[in-house]
């Protein structure tokens, strides 16, 4: 169990912190500080506006969080580009010195800093740069899952749709139910909360598919359940080449489809329109179908971010996408994923 300072300076907001909301959220490790000065004296949860963080301390900069005695320093945002800012050295630089690990998902290699590597190696810390992909080297090669296991992927329109925060929160809900599952992380906010998983979006493309696959056969082979973290969308202009590995990589038994409640187009693409939701359902669908035509995978529910909407608001558009699909809707966060594993076991039974 790590005592985890989070570094998010000057991004601790909701979505422009997903790693540190996530760690905050599902890590087993606790989190005793975040450190970002423009909401400094606020606690997580004043910051983020929300429930996630209740109690724990926003501080300005990495000396007032080591009152907090924490033994790691967790980069909990991600800089545009993905390099270390240079204005953070020192914050690293400091933490290093008082004996914290650190864990990184920048796409810069913390470990691969001179100065940083040689600092932690002089006060015997480690830097765990979650997005250093493995070296082995794996094409898939098509095997079928163990019979009777079940491997859900979560899709969604849009990055940042919650495929997550989803996938773990099915996985909770299905072993509260006394069944055997597992979550497999792709992605380095995943990989910090199971410290596990693969960083898909840092594979070699040849390899992706495979080495997805390894881990999904292993899991399937040892639990009944395998809830597979999402990535990208495949309507996305940058990121559907790690989608369509995770599609082929996982070849799910079924789906949960992710999107933000009232979002028209690709963030920051806003020429990049959506389709209905049916059609984007549709195309996740046909692209397991190319390499599965007689066993068709299924959308079989929808998880609706709603949490920049008022109650009534939220309930409304639950019921649209409800009345536009046909299937069943939740906002995991405000109600729960019990309809959705209810949807999963009946489409199983």
């Amino acid at each position: 169990m790590r005592r985890i300072a989070i570094l998010a300076e000057g991004a601790f907001r909701w979505h422009a912190a997903k790693t540190a909301v996530g760690v905050i959220r599902y890590s087993p490790d606790t989190t005793v500080a975040v450190i970002d000065s423009t909401h400094a004296g606020m606690d997580a949860a004043q910051a983020l506006q929300g429930p996630v963080g209740r109690g724990i301390p926003v501080v300005k900069d990495i000396n007032e969080a080591l009152q907090y005695q924490p033994d790691t320093l967790l980069i909990g945002i991600a800089p545009r580009g993905g390099a270390l800012p240079e204005e953070w050295r020192w914050q690293l630089q400091t933490a290093i010195e008082h004996k914290l690990n650190i864990v990184s998902g920048l796409h810069a290699f913390v470990s691969d800093d001179e100065q940083l590597r040689s600092a932690a190696a002089s006060n015997g810390v480690t830097i765990w740069d979650v997005r250093r992909p493995p070296e082995k080297a794996r094409v898939a090669d098509f095997t079928p899952h163990r019979e009777g296991s079940h491997t859900i992927l979560l899709v969604g329109s849009d990055c940042g749709s919650g495929k997550m925060s989803t996938a773990l929160d099915l996985n909770a809900e299905a072993q509260r139910r006394g069944l055997s599952s597992a979550f497999l992380a792709t992605g380095q906010t995943g990989m910090m909360i199971a410290n596990n998983g693969l960083p898909v979006d840092r594979l070699i493309s040849d390899f992706a598919a495979g080495l997805v696959e390894e881990q999904v056969l292993d899991l399937s082979n040892r639990h009944d359940w395998v809830f597979v973290e999402g990535q990208g969308a495949l309507n996305h202009p940058g990121y559907s080449p790690v989608t369509l590995s995770l599609l082929h990589g996982s070849m799910p038994d079924a789906m949960i489809f992710c999107h933000k409640a009232g979002q028209t187009a690709i963030d920051g693409y806003e020429r990049c329109l959506f389709p209905s939701l049916n059609r984007l359902i549709e195309i996740n669908e046909d692209a397991v179908s190319w390499l599965r035509p007689e066993r068709r995978s299924k959308v079989v529910g929808i998880s609706l971010i709603t949490n920049h909407l008022n109650e009534e608001d939220a309930r409304a558009a639950i019921a649209q996408i409800n009345n536009e699909t046909g299937l069943p809707v939740t906002d995991p966060l405000r109600y729960g994923v019990a309809p959705l594993m209810d949807a999963l076991q009946q489409h199983f039974a």
